[in-house]
């Protein structure tokens, strides 16, 4: 089976507040660059203000920001494109060859104020963006946004199928001493506008291919879509990790809860949140050692570039004791046990095992279960 290609996205598209732009000019999101090193051949802009019947409108730009700094140069610019109020999808062609430098903007020509405008939201994660006159091509930005936390509703990307969030770990699978676990989840659509999704699951121990099993749910505005057991209802069985793709779409709001079914005596779990999609350059994560052996515990592992990751082992007093270097293929999935996991090192009770790697992009998290009641809890490591 051949491996998935490689995603190139940029930019996206969030639920919240609208914010308004200036009719005329040109916004630079100035938070999320392009996820990799490729080309983007669509995009999808965010619109809103349309009164009245308008010819082509805004134009998507492209600019390169080398090393995040203060200055900018247009290395791109397609368009012009009519627009309608909601989310506007448009072919660039040729496509646009992007890497981890280069930004998404877009430009609003001038024209009536019926014409509308492109707009943005207020997140609680840091973000920026940068108002600049139409006619700006390059020179030094301001470094200042309208608004803090301020994002541009604006994506590009290679495929009309964007990942904009990953569940690392869902499973419908017989655990250790009679364990019996589900994944339920829960999604709600936090737009106006119908959102199209796909869920793609990724078995465990093997690297995902474009043709992993899917499973379509579109969700109207302000809906709701909840699944009991979503392993299952996708026809499979075991430990995989789930990617949620849109649709020229907002992005979702995601809740799975893992739990042991004890069948008719009640469940025990936890709830797990999706990891939202994101360039990253610098990753750590830390998993806690039980100081019990009245607990087990698996470390899981999704990533999205492939590549080393060093593992470091401390024990209580902070004391390294063991380190080693794993390498892991894009976009693959695997839970083993901690000992598999070390490769067998000593794993020091009440310590903890530090995952690091620089300029790759991966999920991993500590899986620790009760071995008596076999009640379950995750943690991720974004650290």
């Amino acid at each position: 089976m051949a491996a998935a290609a490689q995603e190139i996205r940029m930019g996206g598209l969030d639920s919240g507040l609208q914010v308004m732009t200036s009719a005329e000019g040109t916004l630079i999101d100035w938070s999320r660059p392009a996820n990799a090193v490729g080309t983007v051949n669509t995009a999808t802009v965010a619109w809103t203000g349309v009164s009245e019947s308008c010819g082509p409108i805004f134009y998507v730009r492209f600019y390169a920001i080398p090393g995040n700094g203060l200055a900018a140069v247009m290395i791109a610019e397609r368009g012009p494109f009519a627009a309608t109020n909601g989310l506007n999808t448009v072919t660039l062609d040729p496509p646009v060859s992007v890497t981890p430098e280069t930004y998404l903007a877009v430009r609003r020509v001038a024209g009536s104020e019926g014409c509308g405008q492109a707009y943005g939201t207020i997140t609680r994660t840091p973000a920026r963006a940068i108002f600049a006159a139409p006619s700006f091509t390059g020179g030094q930005l301001t470094g200042a946004s309208p608004l803090a936390n301020f994002t541009l509703q604006a994506q590009a990307s290679n495929t009309p199928w964007v990942r904009v969030s990953t569940l690392p770990v869902v499973g419908s699978v017989a655990g250790a001493f009679g364990s019996q676990f589900r994944t339920s989840l829960s999604m709600i659509n936090p737009s106006d506008r119908a959102a199209f999704l796909r869920l793609v699951f990724h078995p465990s121990g093997r690297t995902g291919v474009d043709t992993d099993p899917s499973l379509d749910v579109n969700i109207p505005a302000y809906g709701t879509n909840t699944n009991f057991d979503i392993v299952s209802s996708m026809g499979q069985s075991g430990l995989g990790s789930i990617d949620i793709l849109t649709r020229a779409s907002v992005t979702p709001i995601v809740s799975a809860r893992v739990f042991n079914d004890t069948f008719g005596q009640g469940t025990s779990g936890f709830s797990e949140e999706a990891i939202p999609a994101a360039s990253t350059y610098y990753n750590a994560a830390n998993v806690f050692i039980p100081k019990s052996s009245d607990f087990r515990l698996n470390i899981g592992i999704r990533t999205f570039t492939g590549g080393d990751v060093t593992v470091r082992i401390y024990d209580e007093q902070g004391t390294l004791t063991s380190q080693l270097t794993k390498n892991y293929p894009p976009n693959y999935f695997e839970q083993v046990s901690a000992a598999a996991f070390v490769n067998g090192a000593n794993l020091p009770p009440g310590g903890h095992i530090l995952v690091t790697a620089i300029q790759k992009d991966f999920i991993v998290y500590g899986a620790t279960t009760d071995n008596l009641t076999n009640d379950p809890s995750m943690r991720v490591g974004l650290d």
